[in-house]
């Protein structure tokens, strides 16, 4: 990708901020993206001229991923990086940012919101709702054992080349720019095969949206215990089932853009029932 082309979208690293990335003005809505397992923030450079000016952007490179592929991943260092982009998002802007994560980012961001630390208006997870231990993580945890099997160099060229023919070329271009981190597939697998999500979803107090392709039946399969889990103790949150799969993001950014333009309407909603603090609501 050109560095005309970098300058042209404002997609811009931050500087003494690893792994996060910027887009739009600050006074735009801020915007927090978290990407999904073996990709990076770059995955959502072709958004910037989508959602900026009304959204300022800040992404995230999660540990063993992208900028910081170098390190290891676990669950508490993924919610570590999504709230530092928080509190870039927050500096820059005045404002609370609200969090969209995409599979893997979902879960981090779950986390996240799960803390005592969180300070997002709203939280928007997307392929996020299938609870560790059924078919997802067999099934994931089967091509962890391809990957160690074949070795991670081998395994990014097959991912290169299929990501080039099936996804749009800007799509293509900025996934692979930020490169694959294959070689760290296992470890998120077995990390998160070790997770009780829906105690996650139980703890958290901001807002949530939960966004699913209505093709995703692996990470649709719990989607209502999700939900429920999270309204048990009285926080707002909401069910949204939109056309596509489970990497829609990808393969349909412009149909994605107006998918994360209503979530944020939804949860602006949900905060509001929720009180200006994102609080639980009174049982």
């Amino acid at each position: 990708m050109s560095d005309e082309r970098r300058a042209a979208d404002g997609w811009r690293q931050v500087p003494e901020e690893p792994g996060l990335f910027t887009a739009g003005p600050p006074d735009g809505i801020p915007l927090v993206l978290v990407h999904g397992i073996r990709l990076s923030a770059w995955m959502w450079q072709p958004y910037a001229a989508r959602l900026t000016p009304h959204f300022r952007i800040t992404a995230c490179d999660l540990p063993g991923h992208g900028t910081l592929r170098a390190g290891r991943f676990t669950l508490e260092g993924a919610a570590d990086q999504v709230a530092a982009a928080v509190q870039e998002a927050a500096r820059s802007t005045g404002r609370r940012p609200w969090v969209a994560g995409v599979s893997l980012g979902g879960y981090a961001t779950l986390a996240y919101g799960a803390s005592d630390r969180c300070q997002a208006a709203g939280l928007l997870v997307n392929g996020s709702t299938a609870r560790a231990g059924g078919r997802v993580t067999r099934e994931f945890t089967a091509m962890s054992r391809v990957i160690d099997r074949v070795g991670g160099e081998r395994a990014t060229r097959v991912n290169e080349a299929v990501f080039r023919r099936f996804l749009p070329y800007e799509t293509a271009a900025a996934v692979v720019h930020g490169g694959l981190a294959m070689e760290t597939f296992p470890e998120v697998v077995a990390d998160l095969g070790r997770r009780d999500f829906l105690a996650l979803a139980r703890a958290c107090t901001t807002p949530v949206q939960f966004v699913n392709g209505r093709r995703d039946r692996r990470f649709r399969s719990d989607e209502r215990a999700f939900l429920e889990a999270v309204r048990a103790d009285g926080t707002a949150a909401g069910l949204a089932l939109v056309p596509g799969g489970h990497i829609s993001c990808l393969t349909h950014p412009d149909q994605y853009s107006r998918i994360l333009f209503r979530g944020h309407r939804e949860l602006t909603r949900l905060a509001g029932r929720s009180g200006p603090a994102g609080n639980k609501e009174s049982s």
